[in-house]
């Protein structure tokens, strides 16, 4: 008795361990790729085959799914692509005398309506509450077949002004065509289609737009325009508050060090909060002498980050020194709730800018989570769901 009761737990877990399937995903017999009964249809959309596809396997063996995002093991599902185009879709079967057989269907794509949370925010799409997106908000598909290239790309470029008519530093920038947009003003980057972007200095600036459609071509200097800059109308406080009043002192620069109270590395839920000391695994200033500790100095004019390293730090991550690289700020790539922008980084990293989770890969982009005049946050993602959030303070 207690034989076939172990017997029956042991079948109860293999199933419990696998994905939900359907009654005719069994194992009976041997199918031949010949012999398989597949379909592949694309979700229909406002008459255009939409980046969804519903997949059905009517063949009596297990099913897997392979698409750009999705890996189902379901004999009926819906998987997605990343792309429009004529795409395959990836079939794997596992008979009962456990061979496989496989199969590629294809579909074609003509427009993105199931889209990656990145390219929803860049896109600036609305929704109602039902779900569905407003159409009122341009451009609220991605990669319409039926869209007419270069003819309603509809850009509008503001200049702000001053009181007295003089041009500004700042630009109010749109474009709804259904592609991604990146914008490049001076020294200024954003990457949504709807944003703003300045410079920080006088003197005459290219404005230039990227598109990317959605086969993941890219349309390059789609749009180009000269901007003449005579009166610094905005800087945000975040300039100054990181690289030091350069206004004021071209030359200046500006110091982080560890916070020396309370959690300055921690890491949590993506994009899901906004100070150390509210993560998961949370770790004081006394934690991060060991791993890696020293002093990092912002510079506006040349866009510098300088770290210096102490002894005593991780010199598996940078050896004891003084490491010198770019830096850049791009306010334009913010996320509502979570940071202001994102800091981009070329030669250098910050204090122990690691994913610890993902071999101690370099973070090269952070987002800017907050910056005062004394108190800078930065935020590293490791692309699995995870946020690592670091606090420092200025140094007086």
């Amino acid at each position: 008795m207690k034989r076939i009761i172990l017997y029956i737990t042991l079948i109860a877990a293999v199933f419990a361990a696998c994905d939900p399937i359907e009654d005719r995903d069994s194992l009976s017999g041997v199918v031949s790729m010949e012999n398989l009964q597949l379909s592949a249809e694309p979700i229909v959309v406002d008459g255009r085959n939409s980046n969804e596809v519903i997949v059905e396997n009517n063949s009596p063996l297990l099913s897997r799914w392979i698409s750009d995002r999705s890996q189902v093991e379901s004999s009926y599902a819906t998987v997605v692509f990343d792309n429009v185009g004529t795409k395959d879709v990836q079939f794997v079967g596992l008979n009962g005398n456990g061979s496989k057989v496989e199969d590629n269907l294809s579909v074609q794509i003509d427009t993105m309506t199931n889209l990656l949370a990145n390219v929803q925010t860049r896109l600036g799409i609305m929704y109602n509450e039902d779900g569905s997106p407003d159409k009122t908000s341009k451009p609220y598909f991605w990669g319409n077949a039926n869209y007419v290239e270069g003819v309603d790309y509809n850009i509008d470029v503001v200049q702000e002004v001053a009181e007295d008519g003089t041009p500004g530093n700042k630009l109010t920038l749109s474009c709804d065509a259904p592609y991604l947009c990146d914008w490049t003003f001076g020294d200024a980057k954003g990457n949504k289609n709807r944003l703003e972007l300045f410079v920080t200095s006088l003197g005459t600036y290219m404005l230039s737009l990227d598109l990317t459609k959605a086969d993941g071509s890219v349309i390059e200097d789609a749009y180009t325009q000269e901007i003449n800059v005579e009166e610094l109308t905005t800087v945000p406080d975040e300039y100054i508050n990181l690289f030091g009043d350069f206004l004021a002192n071209p030359d200046v620069s500006k110091s982080w060090r560890w916070s020396r109270s309370g959690v300055v590395w921690a890491n949590g839920p993506y994009h899901g909060f906004t100070d150390p000391g509210a993560g998961w695994w949370q770790n004081s200033y006394e934690n991060m002498i060991e791993r890696q500790d020293g002093i990092m100095t912002f510079k506006y004019s040349d866009l510098s980050l300088t770290k210096e390293v102490y002894e005593g730090s991780d010199t598996s991550i940078d050896p004891v020194g003084i490491h010198t690289g770019s830096v850049e700020l791009d306010l334009g790539s913010k996320v509502d709730g979570y940071s202001v922008g994102t800091i981009k980084l070329d030669g250098v990293s910050i204090l122990y800018g690691v994913n610890v989770n993902g071999g101690n890969a370099v973070f090269t982009e952070l987002a800017l989570v907050s910056v005062t005049e004394n108190t800078l946050i930065l935020g590293g993602d490791n692309g699995t769901g995870e946020t690592w959030l670091y606090k420092f303070e200025a140094v007086n």
